[in-house]
């Protein structure tokens, strides 16, 4: 196994496993984790230095395939989640070919892909609307049929074949809500101090209002778990961005969309171990510590032995009876209690005669090896003795 000293935390690693490759198969100077600690999977400046010192080309759209994927199984990502992952799906047959130089010409490429992908939806959601107004298929076709953006924006446009239109008498019309302009301002009551501090806890894509929710989640999680460590509020912080997210998704009508959301946000619960056992409200309920024992102690004072106030069931007579009948049994049957001292008596000669045996074994010196004539004298001598026998019987 060849050996390779990173240059940044002078460690001897093994070459193979812990260095990315050049195309010219040469090894990177610093290992796979001290290259890529800095970098950001959702900040392309953070690595694409990397990608151009690699001579890879950067494809957007595989990056956020490969860093999405990898959220999902674990949101908790880190450098070496996306880049290697990247690195490997750059030396495919599709891509190899290509070097940081086709990063533009691959970026237009791209571009003019999605166009000509994008004409031709919209062309054959043309057709299949102009056949759903024609009476040519039925509304589920339709719906089944388009994609899920177009259906999303001909609910809130008002048009399209939305067929369940609320009816006169349906208090959840659209025009019964209160218009939004009577409404004060999720920043109304925000001072420029609180918006500063916001926009460096949450991030600056959010609007007040998704401010305001996330550090209300935040707050009612922090005040329902015991959380200690900075991981965990790292964790709790993604949490909240995912469920702002999960809201936004069903209120859309983005099914699939909530669906995957969903199972980001268990991953993060799980990572976390925000469960119902480390809720703080339940914890009050049993005594997990020593601390929390002593505590109680000198609180509500300490618990007698046996709770003698409380009455017996059957299970509590059934044992009384059976200490009583073995508390009788050695303590007034002397006939037994006799017995047990023979018994022990026989044991601790019996250990005194093997060690005096074996004692005189250890004087005596070494027993001599039984050979076969000894054997032949030993068995005549028994068949001597059963001749014998029979002749005193006659």
């Amino acid at each position: 196994m060849a050996s390779k000293l990173c240059t940044k935390c002078n460690k001897m690693m093994d070459e193979n496993t812990q260095f990315y490759t050049y195309k010219n198969g040469d090894k990177t100077a610093m290992c796979k984790k001290c290259l890529t600690m800095h970098i950001d999977n959702f900040n392309p400046e953070t690595y694409l230095w990397l990608l151009q010192d690699m001579d890879v080309p950067y494809v957007e759209a595989e990056w956020n395939v490969l860093r999405d994927r990898a959220f999902a199984k674990n949101p908790n990502l880190n450098g070496m989640s996306v880049f290697g992952k990247y690195l490997s799906k750059m030396k495919l047959k599709q891509w190899n070919q290509y070097g940081w130089a086709d990063t533009e010409r691959l970026k237009m490429l791209n571009e003019e892909k999605s166009k000509q992908q994008q004409a031709e939806k919209e062309q054959f959601e043309a057709q299949i609307k102009a056949q759903f107004d024609n009476g040519e298929i039925t509304e589920a076709q339709y719906k089944t049929l388009i994609s899920t953006e177009t259906q999303n924006e001909d609910y809130y446009a008002g048009v399209g074949p939305t067929l369940h239109v609320p009816s006169a008498d349906n208090p959840y019309q659209e025009n019964n809500f209160i218009d939004e302009s009577l409404l004060s301002g999720p920043a109304a009551q925000l001072t420029d101090d609180d918006k500063i501090y916001l926009a460096m806890k949450w991030g600056r894509l959010y609007q007040p209002a998704d401010w305001i929710e996330l550090e209300r989640n935040y707050n009612e999680m922090m005040n329902s778990f015991d959380i200690q460590d900075a991981d965990t509020i790292n964790t709790l912080v993604l949490l909240c961005k995912t469920n702002l997210k999960m809201n936004q998704a069903i209120d859309c009508g983005d099914v699939e969309g909530f669906q995957k959301l969903s199972k980001v946000s268990e991953s993060l619960r799980k990572s976390a171990k925000f469960t119902a056992a480390q809720n703080k409200e339940q914890k009050n309920d049993y005594v997990d510590s020593v601390g929390e024992l002593v505590a109680m102690c000198e609180r509500d004072g300490f618990i007698p032995r046996f709770a003698t106030d409380i009455p017996q069931d059957k299970v509590d007579l059934t044992l009384k009876d059976m200490n009583s009948y073995v508390h009788k049994l050695v303590t007034q049957d002397l006939g037994f209690g006799q017995q047990i001292e023979d018994a022990l008596k026989k044991i601790q000669i019996q250990q005194q005669m093997n060690e005096a045996e074996e004692t005189s074994r250890m004087m005596d010196g070494e027993t001599p090896e039984l050979i076969d004539e000894d054997y032949e004298e030993f068995y005549n001598s028994i068949e001597e003795q059963k001749e014998l026998d029979a002749q005193g019987d006659e």
